[in-house]
């Protein structure tokens, strides 16, 4: 069983430890959170500070920060540092095997994707979500549960795609766009941008109304 070093101590952190715990032997966590660790009784070391592969023993390493521009940003450190990032595909979803997943891509429990679906580095596709044929996701993207994403549409990088939304077939979302939660989107979403709503809206249209 291979030995793994886990990103993070929060939320998806212990999600993942509870999904995949009989997949690896984990030797610890990296995380400046303190508390967690033993507050959640994890296993393994808590290392805070100066991780390298030959301190812990293995180079792999798998990301559990939600936060796109955390997630780049630590993965370029961990990469220097000599760390890989495995792919962790949970045995309960279903993926084809014309789809194409990069490194450090994790798909929790229920999820499907489906024929010639492209997955970007560092991807995290949480539980009971979707992606239809030919789409394309790209690098640092977080899919939180439920969210369906539409055959032939193009994600960009560092999007969050919130709990219970649903990207349409064939729409493009710009780099850096959030899907907020149960927002449906319709039409293509510029970079950077939050949506929010049935259809989806600029949340910024949204404040106009409400004055």
């Amino acid at each position: 069983m291979d030995k793994i070093l886990i990103i993070g101590t929060g939320g998806l952190a212990r999600e993942f430890t509870s999904w995949f715990k009989d997949s690896f032997e984990i030797v610890g966590y990296s995380s400046n959170e303190h508390n967690d660790h033993s507050e959640f009784n994890l296993p393994g070391i808590l290392y805070t500070e100066n991780v390298t592969p030959d301190l812990i023993g293995t180079d792999l390493a798998v990301m559990c920060i939600g936060n796109s521009v955390i997630k780049k940003r630590v993965y370029n450190e961990f990469s220097r540092a000599g760390f890989s990032f495995p792919t962790f595909v949970h045995h309960s979803s279903v993926y084809s095997e014309s789809a194409t997943l990069q490194d450090g891509v994790i798909i929790a429990p229920q999820c499907v994707v489906s024929p010639n679906v492209k997955i970007g580095k560092l991807t995290y596709i949480n539980f009971c979500c979707g992606i239809g044929h030919d789409a394309i996701v790209g690098d640092f993207v977080q899919m939180n549960p439920g969210s369906q994403i539409g055959g032939e549409s193009k994600i960009g990088d560092q999007v969050l795609i919130g709990t219970n939304s649903v990207v349409l077939q064939g729409i493009s979302i710009g780099d850096g766009a959030t899907v907020a939660s149960g927002a449906v989107i319709f039409s293509r979403i510029s970079e950077g941008v939050t949506i929010i709503g049935n259809p989806g809206k600029r949340m910024s249209a949204f404040d106009k109304n409400l004055k």
